[in-house]
């Protein structure tokens, strides 16, 4: 498997502990890089949006990128509790530079619109 960056590493881990079936099934379709990127990418946008558009504070657009990109925890029965997703408002820092350096790529590569 390729290097990662930060970001696509966390949702790796996060898939690993949390969506085991997820993504067995994404292994076994041979679609788990591109699915990686995909979700890599939704994140960004959504931080990019959240802190440079709309000027939140970035813990705060980083708790609800969380939320809505990263999927819920598989469940393997009805009955058993669920446990909770990693505190996240530690993790923020971390990975920045994973954000950050994406969009920064994605800006590099980007051709300007209407020419």
């Amino acid at each position: 498997m390729p290097d990662h960056d930060r970001l696509a590493s966390l949702i790796l881990t996060h898939w690993s502990l949390y969506q085991p079936l997820m993504l067995a099934q994404l292994q076994h379709q041979c679609s788990l890089q591109e699915e990686l990127e995909k979700t890599a990418d939704q994140f960004t946008d959504l931080m990019y949006d959240m802190v440079s558009v709309r000027k939140m504070e970035y813990h705060q657009a980083w708790e609800l990128a969380v939320r809505e990109i990263l999927l819920p925890e598989e469940s393997s029965s009805t009955s058993s509790p669920k446990k909770s997703p990693p505190e996240t408002s530690a993790s923020p820092m971390s990975t920045v530079s994973g954000w950050e350096a994406r969009m920064k790529r994605r800006v590099r590569t980007s051709k300007p619109s209407g020419s």
